[in-house]
């Protein structure tokens, strides 16, 4: 490409950014974002390879290779934190994922608008709760002196159960408070892909005899 094309083509291109300026411009907000939020983070990877010291820096770290996952590897704990990261994975695609597609379907077929908007608002309301206030919760709702689970047990006669000190319960813990705190949210994306199911498969199905529970099993899901 000779230096006149070049030229052309460039100018072109510039034509083509002053006609177009307003869609650049509302380009400029999710490239910062990406950039602030995304990209920008990477650099900080680098931490996992060095000594990091706050006070001087990241750039400024002594590097240190892969000592740090050694030591991570070889310690009497990791078979530990694998196993839990596994099993707390395992639990979250056992339970927590149909969870919000079993909430969707529900809302799907209550047919009262103002029950399901309200329904809707109060289990989408803890999403935006902070974890450190849902931890926070959880720990008062599970205390074995005051909390109110503890309290219901001792009622129907049982003894106080430190949950948050038995490993056992950990996991089941986990996984319940990660369900209560985004199912509701979790359960937006499969609500909206069933209001765009064609209402016309509904009313063949019920005119060639089909109950709702075989609407749900053949068109619903």
């Amino acid at each position: 490409m000779t230096k006149e094309e070049r030229r052309i083509k460039g100018q072109k291109i510039w034509a083509g950014v002053k006609r177009d300026k307003r869609l650049y411009f509302m380009l400029i907000l999710p490239v910062l974002y990406y950039l602030i939020f995304w990209l920008y983070p990477l650099y900080f990877l680098q931490i996992a390879f060095k000594d990091y010291k706050p006070f001087i820096g990241v750039s400024k770290s002594e590097w240190v290779g892969f000592e740090h996952f050694i030591t991570f590897f070889s310690s009497p704990y990791f078979g530990r934190v694998l196993k839990n990261t596994l099993m707390i994975s395992l639990y979250g695609i056992v339970f927590q994922f149909p969870a919000a597609i079993i909430l969707a379907l529900l809302f799907n077929e209550v047919k009262n608008k103002l029950f399901v908007k309200v329904t809707q608002t109060i289990v989408y309301m803890p999403h935006f709760i902070s974890t450190v206030v849902v931890a926070g919760m959880l720990t008062t709702f599970l205390s074995p002196s005051t909390g109110f689970v503890n309290q219901l047990i001792v009622k129907l006669g049982g003894e106080p159960i430190y949950f948050l000190a038995e490993s056992q319960y950990f996991r089941a813990i986990y996984t319940i408070m990660g369900i209560w705190h985004n199912v509701g949210f979790s359960s937006i994306v499969f609500i909206a892909a069933l209001q765009g199911i064609d209402q016309q498969l509904y009313e063949a199905a019920r005119i060639d005899g089909a109950g709702r529970m075989a609407q749900i099993r053949y068109i619903t899901i």
